[in-house]
């Protein structure tokens, strides 16, 4: 992709810029992460806590790996058939154990369940119309853009960029998503990608896609579509982005209380938060 020319920013976020003070670049998911729970994005990104990788998260990741096998092999001419992409399955789900593991699986009956699971998830992306059927222009190609209203660089990798320029991002789930709901809880990755498409083409995609292999006891395959952003939703989203900076830039890293505490995986570090303390198991001062 080549770089657009440089324009004047179309509107201001209205937040005070501290200059010197920024993380080198933001990019969508950790600008989400942030902004649901800041003290959560502390401990796993600047602490880097290990805690045991949850299973839906291990098998998501495993998944991932085999559909990027399998569009990387159509966009280079390799190996695309279902046994090359169940053995990239196979092989990411034992290497992403080895190496960011421990998974908190129960027991090993439970981890093949977790197995046979990602791999019919996989056969049935593979067998359904949502499968990538052409050339793609572009397979998980990093991008990194100057985006007017950010006072860092926007920086993503998008999982699949079809031919006419629409980027496509694959999630695993346990049920079928509400499509409102999905497009809505995913808009700052989705514009993100928007806006890292027309700097480096200028060309604006004709729709924003997200793909779900959902994990029943028969895996589907269900297609979410939005409509390109507006400036409007252009300008929302860069003010979520760069409210992210700021908050990082000023090391705000405090507790965001909601129904995701149930499940998080740092509720005790949580519960012995104060402004400004240390925490124990960390030699890094956590600020308020």
């Amino acid at each position: 992709m080549t770089a657009a020319a440089t324009c004047e920013p179309p509107f201001a976020t209205g937040l005070a810029p501290h200059a010197g003070t920024f993380p080198g670049h933001i990019s969508p998911t950790s600008a989400k992460n942030y902004l649901g729970c800041p003290l959560r994005f502390w401990f796993e990104k600047i602490a880097c806590v290990r805690k045991p990788v949850p299973p839906a998260l291990h098998l998501g990741k495993a998944v991932h790996a085999a559909l990027q096998a399998f569009h990387l092999a159509r966009w280079r001419g390799g190996d695309d058939s279902p046994e090359a992409v169940a053995a990239a399955f196979g092989k990411a789900f034992h290497e992403l154990e080895r190496d960011e593991g421990p998974v908190g699986f129960d027991d090993e009956a439970d981890r093949e369940k977790a197995r046979l699971d990602g791999l019919r998830m996989v056969a049935a992306y593979l067998d359904s119309p949502e499968c990538l059927a052409g050339m793609p222009r572009a397979v998980e190609v990093p991008l990194r853009e100057e985006i007017p209203g950010l006072s860092v660089p926007l920086a993503g990798t998008m999982d699949l960029v079809a031919s006419d320029y629409t980027p496509v991002d694959f999630k695993s789930a346990a049920s079928r998503p509400d499509p409102w709901g999905a497009a809505f809880d995913h808009e700052i990755q989705l514009v993100s990608y928007q806006l890292l498409i027309e700097a480096a083409t200028g060309v604006t995609p004709p729709s924003l896609d997200l793909v779900f292999l959902v994990k029943t006891k028969v895996p589907q395959v269900i297609r979410v579509q939005s409509p390109p952003a507006d400036t409007h939703r252009k300008r929302r989203v860069t003010a979520l982005l760069e409210t992210a900076v700021l908050g990082i830039a000023e090391g705000r890293f405090h507790p965001q209380p909601s129904m995701h505490c149930a499940w998080c995986r740092f509720k005790s570090g949580c519960m012995r938060w104060t402004p400004a303390m240390t925490l124990p198991g960390t030699e890094r001062t956590l600020p308020g």
